[in-house]
């Protein structure tokens, strides 16, 4: 090192520096990013007052990740079990068989007439935006004769 022109040493010097603050940068927009997609934004600085945006910590992203990560595990064990309870019936509902669908419900999950009413009306209404093109039956015409009350 002591061999080398301190001109050369210099311009590495700043290179290296240079090319830290390019990958400083960059790591700041990710965490910015990131905030912003986990919902996890500062609210903006006021213009009257010189506040720098902030930024959540890597910790701080981090922990809301694995937050968010187990939330989903936990959500989709629970879909999981619950579409297996639903699967039989869901094909009752995609074929317009409404009074084979609130009986399975009924026995399913033991609840009462009206209530086996209201969760199929629920779950038709998010099988039919799941999956659309699985209905024989259009949405005007799919409830027309059926009373429940």
């Amino acid at each position: 090192m002591a061999d080398e022109d301190p001109g050369t040493v210099r311009r590495e010097l700043t290179e290296a520096r240079a090319e830290r603050d390019a990958l400083g940068r960059e790591l700041g927009d990710l965490r910015a990013w990131l905030c912003i997609e986990l919902g996890m934004d500062r609210a903006e600085p006021d213009r009257r007052r010189s506040t720098a945006l902030g930024v959540a910590t890597d910790a701080e992203i981090v922990g809301e990740v694995r937050r968010l990560r187990d939330e989903l595990a936990r959500c989709t064990s629970t879909e999981r079990a619950d579409d297996r309870r639903w699967s039989g019936i869901d094909v009752l509902i995609m074929d317009n068989r409404r009074i084979h669908a609130i009986q399975a419900i009924r026995s399913e999950f033991g609840t009462s007439l009206p209530l086996a009413v209201d969760l199929l009306s629920e779950r038709y209404t998010r099988l039919r935006r799941r999956y659309p093109d699985r209905f024989g039956e259009s949405t005007d015409t799919y409830w027309d004769g059926f009373r429940s009350f």
